[in-house]
């Protein structure tokens, strides 16, 4: 998903508006979402120097639902790294939520079914439009709560995994999704891909594809 960093009051302050069409493209939706993202990527509260001073990175991130004529018009108008784009049905060719044909893309199509604002699925994906891949490392066991980033199947402490019982990476044995957060080297990250523009970031890039139902 695309961005623009600013540096406001002290403040590195990440911007996004995501415009969410499709058939489960409503008030409610929007509002969980909104919420889980700028939860989850402020929770870290990530302290960094910058010109002599050390800056705090704050994430708003604004979700808003829209019709699909709407959306259409839109994309046909955007210019702006600030602004993306998410279609939300039941199921997908990939059969995924999914943000473009790439990291760091502005467009995407997500999943009903992956809890959207009450696990991490927005947030996960949030962080591919920002252009972090999934790590490569997938056994996180002993290290604490598994990162955003972590894919499915990945390996962690019992007490993250669907069922807690389970021999690790047996069935129940990886871990549960929701048991994700936000790393600060995942933010440093973000910010090392940003490109500096005059007199704000650039994160991402603008690709305003518009999805059909399918996620064609």
């Amino acid at each position: 998903m695309s961005a623009i960093a600013y540096i406001e009051e002290g403040e590195i302050r990440v911007k996004a508006v995501i415009f969410l069409y499709g058939k489960y493209a409503d008030a409610p939706l929007a509002q969980a979402i909104e919420a889980e993202i700028n939860r989850m990527w402020n929770a870290p509260e990530v302290v960094i120097p910058v010109r002599m001073q050390l800056l705090t990175v704050r994430f708003r991130v604004e979700v808003e639902p829209v019709s699909l004529e709407e959306a259409r018009q839109k994309m046909q108008d955007n210019r702006s790294h600030e602004v993306n784009f998410v279609r939300v049905e039941d199921a997908n060719i990939v059969e995924r939520s999914m943000m473009g044909r790439g990291l760091g893309q502005n467009s995407g199509h997500w999943l009903i079914t992956d809890q959207l604002g009450q696990s991490t699925t927005a947030a996960h994906e949030f962080g591919h439009a920002l252009g972090l891949p999934h790590p490569h490392q997938l056994d996180y066991r002993g290290t604490g709560y598994p990162p955003l980033m972590a894919p499915r199947g990945t390996l962690v402490d019992a007490v993250f995994q669907w069922n807690p019982l389970a021999e690790p990476g047996a069935y129940g044995g990886t871990m549960n999704p929701v048991h994700r957060r936000v790393r600060p080297e995942e933010i440093m990250d973000v910010l090392a891909r940003a490109e500096f523009n005059g007199d704000y970031f650039i994160i991402g890039e603008i690709s305003n594809y518009f999805y059909d139902e399918t996620g064609r």
